[in-house]
């Protein structure tokens, strides 16, 4: 049997068509109509760009003359470093001067000590019975030499000075058989020379003035405690001794403590004289206070000794 045709399905097909090609041309035409971007805002665009550029290029060119300014007034102003060395070098002329004034005033002292020696020696050459038994002052009668030095800090910074001047004392007794070196506090040079004697040698004082260079000690700037043991191992004994105190400042309380060690230790109790010649060296500060040359100048003058001030 012959089926029948539905009369709406060629119709729909045809509208469906018919509005498919309608939408499809209202779309290319939208497509075609698209405006196209406008071509006078690029433009406008460039120009305000180009205009831009134009003031950056003015800017850095002022920049450019300013910085320029800059580095020509810079290179006028002094160097602020050059300045400086010339300071340097100046205060180092200065204290080079000062140093060189002050060793001239402690050679002069110590050169007169041995210009008498010298003096001396010939006399004791063309009349041994007129012999002095000083020397500028201070008696070089001893064959033993013992130091007791001061090692605080403030000697340490010339210490160079005082090892030589140490040489010096040594040089200026006729002979000298041995010596020994302590600090203030008792500590020796060497632990090994306890109650022995360095014997005066080349080699020796090589030795010693090496050790002399690196020593490091405690010291309380207070001679008491060298003296004591100085005094106990070799004072009181039959050999010619000097004990040479080497120092800048006294710290003690009083000076009763040192007066009483030597008198209860240096003197002999039946003729009532020193045992020990006690001398001093002062490596004397304008700075510095007056305690160590007051004690020592009566330590020495107790203790048929001489006091010897040196600057600092």
């Amino acid at each position: 049997m012959r089926k029948k045709r539905r009369s709406g399905e060629g119709e729909s097909l045809a509208f469906l068509d018919i509005i498919t090609c309608g939408f499809g041309a209202i779309v290319l035409l939208l497509i075609i109509s698209k405006p196209v971007p406008d071509f006078i805002d690029f433009v406008e665009q460039d120009v305000d760009l180009s205009g831009a550029i134009e003031r950056a290029a003015e800017s850095v060119a002022m920049l450019s003359a300013q910085l320029e300014g800059l580095r020509t007034a810079l290179s006028e102003v002094p160097d602020p470093a050059s300045q400086t060395v010339d300071i340097h070098v100046d205060q180092s002329i200065e204290s080079a001067r000062q140093q060189l004034k002050e060793l001239q005033s402690s050679n002069q002292a110590l050169e007169i000590v041995q210009q008498t020696l010298t003096t001396t020696s010939i006399l004791e050459t063309t009349n041994p019975s007129q012999r002095d038994p000083e020397v500028g002052g201070i008696p070089v009668d001893s064959e033993y030499v013992i130091f007791i030095v001061d090692t605080s800090g403030s000697m340490i910074e010339i210490w160079d000075r005082v090892i030589d001047v140490m040489y010096r004392i040594i040089d200026i007794h006729p002979q000298v058989r041995g010596f020994q070196v302590m600090n203030d506090n008792g500590n020796f040079l060497f632990e090994s020379t306890r109650r022995k004697w360095l014997p005066d040698t080349p080699r020796s004082r090589q030795n010693v003035k090496a050790s002399l260079s690196i020593w490091q000690s405690f010291s309380n700037s207070s001679p008491v405690e060298g003296l004591e043991t100085a005094l106990k191992l070799y004072g009181g004994k039959r050999e010619k001794l000097s004990v040479y105190i080497v120092g800048d400042d006294y710290t003690g309380s009083s000076y009763d403590e040192v007066i009483r060690v030597l008198r209860r230790l240096n003197f002999n109790q039946s003729t009532g004289q020193p045992k020990t010649r006690i001398h001093s060296i002062g490596f004397l500060s304008q700075h510095g206070s007056d305690r160590y040359s007051t004690l020592m100048r009566n330590v020495a003058e107790r203790n048929r000794g001489a006091f010897l001030g040196l600057p600092n």
